[in-house]
């Protein structure tokens, strides 16, 4: 099956940090397979990956198992594989730089200081390829603490309300593939306005 995108969710695989706001890229993904009814993750050349399709789109869904900051190593290895131009890759992770729970499509761009796209920008060479970012901002977290808050499980209704940004960008992915970047980016940041409008 030739793909038409490779999509991956930036996280880390280590179990303690399944429910820390850095993994929310995971979840973005994992939500996408569910919804495409993709096959379960499976793992191959240092990622677990899903092929799936949906309505006219073939996409990889991939999560990188090289630890975050060394993300770029599993992302470069598919896309060389998949043959497959920087416009045709999607990364979904988080983002402290937009309010919680929130989300926004961005064509390309630099790394703004997230390590898992800064590796993915150098081992690619690149930065024009678009992203899904959901927003983790907290502004009581002073900045010797963001490293802890990263990576450590956050409260439940805090999940609930990051759960909620996921399955939004989850449905935003599965426009991206199907109906283009631009048309989700359109659709989803105009909605994502009025959502944030109503978060605490």
């Amino acid at each position: 099956m030739s793909l038409d995108y490779i999509v991956a969710g930036l996280g880390n695989p280590d179990g303690k940090y399944e429910q820390s706001p850095h993994n929310v890229g995971f979840v973005v993904v994992e939500k996408a397979r569910s919804l495409s009814r993709g096959p379960r993750f499976s793992l191959s050349a240092n990622a677990a990956i899903s092929r799936c399709r949906w309505r006219n789109a073939s996409f990889l869904l991939l999560k990188p198992m090289t630890y975050m900051n060394l993300s770029g190593k599993a992302v470069a290895w598919w896309m060389l594989k998949e043959n497959l131009p920087l416009e045709r890759l999607v990364v979904c992770y988080d983002d402290l730089d937009l309010p919680f729970g929130s989300i926004k499509l961005k064509p390309s761009g630099g790394a703004g200081g997230h390590h898992g796209i800064e590796s993915i920008i150098a081992e690619l060479g690149g930065e024009s390829f678009p992203r899904i970012r959901v927003g983790i901002g907290d502004p009581t977290i002073e900045k010797p603490e963001k490293i802890d808050y990263l990576l450590n499980p956050l409260p439940a209704e805090s999940i609930q309300v990051l759960n909620e940004a996921a399955s939004r960008a989850a449905e935003a992915l599965l426009e991206a593939v199907s109906a283009g970047f631009t048309v989700a980016m359109n659709r989803f940041n105009r909605r994502n306005a009025q959502v944030r409008d109503q978060l605490p």
